[in-house]
Formats: structure tokens, sequence, C-alpha cells
């Protein structure tokens, strides 16, 4: 028994002290530190929370539109717009919807948590007879370019946006322990940093697009890469039919039907990256337009804030976030209801 104790003391000990220091470092040290935007949260990046609290000081302060919890809920609304969206449509007193009722608009928002595919549940209340004219003018169906083509590719009229109650969705008010021990962390510390395994992506730029202490750092998702940089022809056809099936169906109950793509922050930023190892560039946006025209209906907001960074605006996108900041969130607001507001005059 004593051999095997002193066996034990410098074969297993010695890799259970690593491995629990590593937890320890990891949930002690690097979780609390890159608890700073989803990026930190994401890769385990250590990220300045000053950024975030600098930025937060222009944030508008209150939440200016309503928020529906249950898809029963929407029978009982009476606003100018629904939004239904993806996680750009849940960022709430920071988010494009809360410059609309600066607009003359009143809005209500679909939580995140009730479903996946924004145009799939789109097309789910339409179908279930949840909203018409006599509750909503407008609805707002918001979908990042990173997922665009998929959310498109997996629409089906048979399909019911339902998820079940124990699915994880992204849900603002549900909050992560940064400080919860986990091995799994810890491994995947060690993957991001020492294996080239991140799930985010980091490439310099030209200029200073930041007022962080890296301006000219680019941090980026990988999806916004691996998830394509033009529509599949085998998928143009598609984007079409299923945007008129839904603006059909609008007209059908009263009211209109808009569509929204927020730009992904590689695309938006990919013309000033040095040495762009990303050989084509990405033209989802560009896509979509030469798909449905260049019509009212359609925002793509790649084309509303490109001007600004072509001006060298700072934090147009969030430095530690795959999400754009206020800024955007006011220009894109404020353009989204201008359409809006000639819509239903």
């Amino acid at each position: 028994m004593k051999k095997f104790l002193i066996k034990l003391s410098y074969t297993v000990l010695p890799v259970f002290l690593l491995l629990f220091g590593l937890v320890a470092y990891v949930t002690l040290v690097i979780c609390p530190r890159s608890d700073t935007g989803d990026l930190g949260n994401l890769a385990l990046i250590t990220f300045w929370p000053e950024y975030g609290q600098k930025i937060e000081e222009h944030e508008m302060k209150d939440t200016l539109f309503m928020k529906v919890n249950h898809t029963e809920d929407l029978r009982s609304i009476h606003v100018n717009v629904l939004t239904v969206g993806d996680s750009f449509s849940q960022q709430e007193h920071a988010g494009y919807q809360n410059y609309m009722p600066g607009e003359g608009l009143t809005v209500a928002n679909c939580k995140r948590s009730l479903y996946d595919n924004p145009i799939q549940y789109a097309y789910n209340i339409m179908d279930w007879g949840v909203v018409d004219s006599t509750n909503i003018d407008v609805m707002v169906v918001e979908v990042g370019e990173r997922d665009f083509a998929l959310r498109i590719a997996n629409f089906g009229v048979d399909k019911v946006e339902v998820p079940e109650p124990d699915d994880p969705t992204e849900d603002d008010d549900e909050e992560v322990n940064p400080n919860e021990w986990s091995l799994l962390r810890a491994r995947d510390f060690v993957l991001y940093r020492f294996a080239g395994r991140s799930p985010v992506y980091v490439v310099d730029m030209k200029e200073d697009f930041f007022s962080s202490p890296e301006p000219r750092k680019l941090y980026f998702y990988c999806a916004d890469i691996l998830n394509g940089m033009t529509i599949d022809e085998a998928i143009r056809p598609k984007v079409k039919e299923v945007f008129n099936l839904l603006t059909r169906m609008a007209q059908e109950r009263g009211f209109k039907l808009m569509f929204m793509l927020p730009v992904d922050k590689y695309d938006l930023y990919q013309n000033y990256i040095v040495d762009n190892p990303y050989a084509h560039p990405k033209r989802i946006n560009e896509d979509v337009r030469e798909i449905l025209g260049d019509i009212p209906e359609v925002l793509l907001a790649k084309f509303c804030l490109q001007p600004l960074i072509d001006n060298g605006e700072k934090d147009i996108f969030l430095f530690d976030n795959s999400h754009w900041s206020y800024k955007a969130s006011e220009v894109v607001g404020k353009e989204l209801s201008r359409r809006i507001n000639i819509l239903i005059d």
C-alpha cells in the first residue's frame, strides 16, 4: 500500500495538481477578465472593461419599446412595428428599436427564446393568424448577414418554429456565472491559446477604428468567414421565393413586411484589413441587393454604415463584440423608421 501511495505521489498527483491549477487560473483569473463582450466570453480573451464602460456612457438609459415574451401575447399588442430578429434585435436600450420611438413609431420586439429562425417564425405567426392589420402596421424580419443564407435554406412552409423549453437560446435575460469552475473551459483555454483553435479571429487594420488600447485590431467571429462569402447559386431562387411569400402573406393580412440585414463585423471592415488573408471579398449584401433589388422594403445595413467607416468613424461596431454599437443602432433605427413612415403614410 505504501509503495502504491508513493507511486501515486509522483504520477497521478502532479497531473491532478496541474489540472487543478489550470482550472483555478482560468476560473479565477481569465474568466472574470474576459467577461467584457461576447467575443471575450466566447474565446476567453481578456479585453479591457474600461472600453465598454466608456461606450455605455453614451447609450440611451431606458428601453423604449415593448418586449413580447410569449407568442400568444402577440394577439393583444397594438403597435406600428413588430420586430422579429436574432441577437441584433435583442440589444435592449442600445438596440436599433430604441431609436424608433423618437421618429414617431411604437415598437414591439419578440424575445429571442421564442424561436431559432426569425424568418420561419415570421411565417408561422402570420400563418397562425396571430398578427394582422388590427395590431401591427409593419413587421420587420431581421437576420444577421452570416446566417442569412442558412436561415433561408432551412425555411419551410410545413415547419413550426417553436423551440423546446430546454433548447439553448440567445437570451439577454439569462446571465452566465463567469466564475463557474469548469474543466471544459480550462480545456477551451488551452485549445484557443496554444492550439490555434480559437473561434475568434484577429487581424490588423490600416487605420484606427476603435477607441480601445488596440485601435487597429479587428476581432471577429470565425463564422463571419466560415459561413460563406457569397450566396450560393442554388439558394438564390429561394431568397426571392421566401421574400415574395412573406410579403404576400403580410399584404393579405393588411400590413407591410420588411427584411433587415445587419452587416457582419468582418464585412464592414474588410477593405481596411492589412494584407487581408481572405482572398475573396464578402458580398452577401451585394448578392441580396442583386436578387431582391434596391427596394425600400429591404434594408441592408451595410450601405448605411459603410460611409461612416470610410470617413474614419470609430466604434461603429464594438471592439470586443460581434455586434454593432449605439452609433450604428441610431443610424439603422432612424433609416428603418424613415422607410416605415413612408410605407404606412
